[in-house]
């Protein structure tokens, strides 16, 4: 009987970190049962089917006890279920491990303070929905076994400091390791959801296997095409093996062998540093040249020549340096900018929110998302701190397209607890999410929170505490990357704002909270946004590079049919009034609950007040006024990023503000939940590619020329007037490598009107449209010049 085996395991532990997956693996993925009750006042178990991934709102919604949570305020109906205990529970058959190997049950992600069982005994807890946890089961399984996870509510999981408490959504979850987004944000609703919504696997591990990685490039020189690295592998294996077997490592690109070395092992923390490459094919970003990958093979070989283990991945070499001063001088010489390979990146890009608020079905989002990416032409994205850590399809496609992402630890906008138990979850959590991602090609900074030090500050004002003394962001991240990661770039907070920040800003005249706009090297530009887009808060800020800033426009009419019911779909109660919405528009604005009212019609009201200034009327018609709301956000994405990229040499990126709705709402996202384009979209697309030719009108005046490839181009430029046909400048242009060029002074343009500029470079031709004058325009003029 298989219960009464007894097998040697090697080096098997309760871990909080994931191995590779292999073919003996078995999912325990599928249908589970699930039971849930009220967790304060118990009473009989309610039992009904669910899916695994999946997570429990799903499941009541496929069981017909809840309404679709997309759809108008039923998101709402959901509270309660905040307040259930759950158990999911399956069973399935055991099976022998091999000689000398053990066995373990992976979760990857259980949404959140869970508690193990297998046949009755207790294996273990979590309370972490970002990290996978394993349980050694060796000698546990039986011939049917059965399985249950006991998850229980977050609520009151903990008493807050006076600092921890959440000024977007509530305060139950600044103590619990659970995406901060789940108790309402601004661009997600509250929905306190629990399950197991990543896979479940019974891990058969071999007695000899490899448990950890590193590839680091120490360093390259482009021109010569060389490039030196080091690899790391942790190794588990009986100790028998111990300076007989060797590891076998090759490094190859497209069949061709560009390195590969045999080292005896004397230890299981093996190290092969430093190794060199010769005719290198190195990584790059998108536009500055190849994102080459090699794969990084090695093999575990015994004494026989036999191998017992084998790990493959895909590597590239490339080196990646942030110059940061954090502050600009008086003459804004102050910088943030990515060097890669040696080279200065500028960085168009975007930032990315959770691909869905329901996680467990981020995978299916995952790819279409990677690919607009590509598309827009980004080569670099932000993963915000509200949401999860993307999974590894991620960065896989990031990585085989250059993409550089900048990767926010799971923290956001207000103080995390400051405690030692908390400091510790941190550090457990940290190091699992470094270790799994420090390899990457594709990874170029680690930070420590979205806006937690500007929260503190805005927040609290005068009485704001020293954000050197945060300890989470300033003691313990710090110390996961020293040890696991401490070449990657590190920025405390995404803005950076400590004590000399305060104390800069607190010397300029008429400081407010708006003063770091004046010395801030990096920000985000989050400014009046009823107010026209040329403003003087955007055109004339001065910082090197922008991580966020955004604009809201409309989801598309088709979009509202599906998250409104028929009767919410017309915003406005009142149509003399088209600054107050109705409870659905409301819900999606986004409101956590039916009474946060003023909140979430304030957020409509900004494409009211945009739409109006914009068009001088706000049309009934509510199709009109998707479009007008969606040409202004795209009008003004077009200002602020073509304008920063005019400016490279003294500005080093804008990340725009976001890519896509993880849920049916009205937002900033430049595509909605259901993948509806806005208008922004095709013209981020536009200003984005390699060559961009742009009328300036604000910080510069003048029509400028710009260049992202690492090599001089030339090509042909027309510039037009669209209404008069006359042509302002018209022939061929060279423009220098990496580089910028002023092709026009400020032409002088008279009244309203629009330049349309046609361009030729890398025999890609392109057009792009620049708006002049003074609002309030004709909406067919704009769109007639528009299309």
């Amino acid at each position: 009987m298989m219960e009464n085996l007894k097998k040697v395991c090697f080096g098997c532990l309760v871990v909080a970190c994931a191995v590779r997956l292999s073919a003996s693996d078995i999912s325990l993925n599928g249908i589970w049962k699930l039971s849930y009750r009220h967790q304060q006042e118990g009473g009989e178990w309610t039992i009904l089917e669910a899916p695994v991934p999946g997570d429990t709102n799903e499941a009541l919604v496929k069981a017909g006890v809840l309404p679709d949570p997309k759809v108008g305020t039923n998101v709402f109906v959901h509270l309660p279920a905040e307040q259930y205990e759950w158990k999911y529970e399956r069973t399935f058959s055991g099976v022998l491990p091999e000689q000398g190997g053990c066995q373990i049950l992976q979760f990857d992600g259980v949404d959140t303070r869970a508690e193990y069982f297998l046949n009755g005994e207790r294996l273990g807890t979590s309370d972490n929905m970002f990290i996978p946890v394993s349980f050694n089961v060796t000698g546990k399984l039986k011939s049917e076994n059965k399985l249950v996870v006991h998850i229980r509510s977050i609520l009151g999981s903990g008493e807050l400091g006076v600092l921890g408490r959440n000024r977007i959504g509530g305060t139950d979850g600044e103590y619990v390791r659970k995406a901060q987004h789940s108790f309402g944000w601004d661009i997600m609703p509250r929905l306190v959801s629990s399950g197991i919504w990543k896979s479940v696997t019974l891990r058969n591990l071999p007695a000899v296997r490899f448990d950890g990685f590193n590839f680091f490039v120490r360093q390259v020189d482009a021109k010569a095409r060389t490039a030196q690295y080091l690899v790391d592998y942790q190794i588990t294996a009986p100790w028998r093996y111990l300076h007989r077997a060797k590891l076998r490592f090759t490094l190859s690109r497209n069949g061709k062998v560009a390195d590969r070395f045999e080292n005896v092992i004397h230890f299981y923390q093996t190290r092969a540093n430093y190794r060199s490459v010769r005719n290198a094919d190195l990584w790059w970003p998108r536009d500055a040249g190849e994102s080459a990958l090699y794969e990084a093979k090695a093999e575990f070989v015994d004494e026989d020549g036999r191998v017992l283990a084998t790990d493959v991945r895909k590597v590239g070499l490339r080196t990646i340096r942030l110059e940061r001063e954090n502050y600009l001088g008086d003459d804004h010489s102050g910088t943030f900018r990515f060097i890669v390979n040696g080279e200065p990146i500028y960085m168009h890009g975007c930032d990315i929110t959770p691909m869905d608020a329901q996680h467990a079905h981020d995978r299916e989002h995952v790819r279409k998302c990677c690919e607009m990416l590509v598309d827009l032409n980004c080569n670099m994205v932000r993963s915000w701190g509200g949401g999860v850590y993307e999974d590894d399809a991620f960065f896989d496609f990031c990585d085989a397209n250059g993409i550089l992402v900048w990767q926010d630890f799971s923290m956001g906008n207000i103080q995390p607890v400051q405690r030692d138990d908390f400091a510790q979850a941190i550090e457990t959590e940290a190091t699992a999410v470094v270790k799994r991602l420090r390899w990457r090609p594709s990874l170029a900074l680690w930070c420590g929170n979205n806006e937690i030090d500007r929260s503190m500050a805005g927040s609290w004002g005068e009485w704001a505490p020293n954000p050197d003394e945060e300890r989470i962001s300033r003691e313990v991240l710090p110390r996961v990357l020293r040890e696991f990661d401490p070449f990657t770039p590190y920025l405390a907070s995404s803005p950076l704002w400590d004590a000399e920040a305060a104390a800069l800003a607190a010397k300029i005249p008429g400081a407010n909270r708006g003063s770091e706009r004046r010395i801030l090297s990096q920000d985000h530009l989050w400014g009046p946004r009823a107010q026209y887009f040329k403003g003087p808060f955007w055109t004339n800020s001065v910082c090197t590079f922008v991580s966020e800033t955004g604009v809201h426009g409309c989801p598309n009419y088709a979009s509202l049919k599906r998250m409104m019911t028929p009767e919410g779909l017309y915003p406005w109660p009142d149509k003399a009034d088209k600054f107050k919405f109705n409870a659905e528009w409301r819900c999606k604005a986004v409101s956590s609950y039916l009474d946060q009212n003023s909140y979430a019609n304030g957020r409509n009201a900004l494409m009211s007040h945009q739409v109006k200034r914009f068009f001088g009327s706000i049309s009934d018609d509510l199709e009109t006024y998707v479009d007008q709301s969606q040409i202004y956000q795209a009008e003004a994405l077009k200002c602020w990023v073509a304008a920063f990229r005019c400016r490279k040499g003294r500005t080093w990126g804008m990340l725009w503000w976001n890519l896509r709705d993880g849920w049916p709402i009205l937002s900033d996202g430049v595509v909605d939940y259901y993948f509806g384009k806005k208008r922004a979209y095709e013209t981020l697309k536009s200003i984005q590619q390699p060559q961009l030719v742009h009328l300036c009108d604000g910080y510069l005046r003048g029509i400028y020329a710009v260049n992202d490839r690492l090599y001089p181009v030339k090509g042909s430029v027309k510039v037009m007037d669209a209404e008069s046909k006359k042509v302002l400048f018209e022939g061929m242009v060279s423009i220098g490598a990496n580089a910028t060029a002023r092709l026009m002074d400020d032409p002088a343009l008279a009244g309203q009107g629009a330049l349309v500029i046609e361009y030729t470079f890398e025999n890609a031709p392109r057009r792009n449209v620049c708006l002049y004058g003074e609002p309030p325009f004709d909406y067919k003029k704009v769109s007639e010049w528009l299309k």
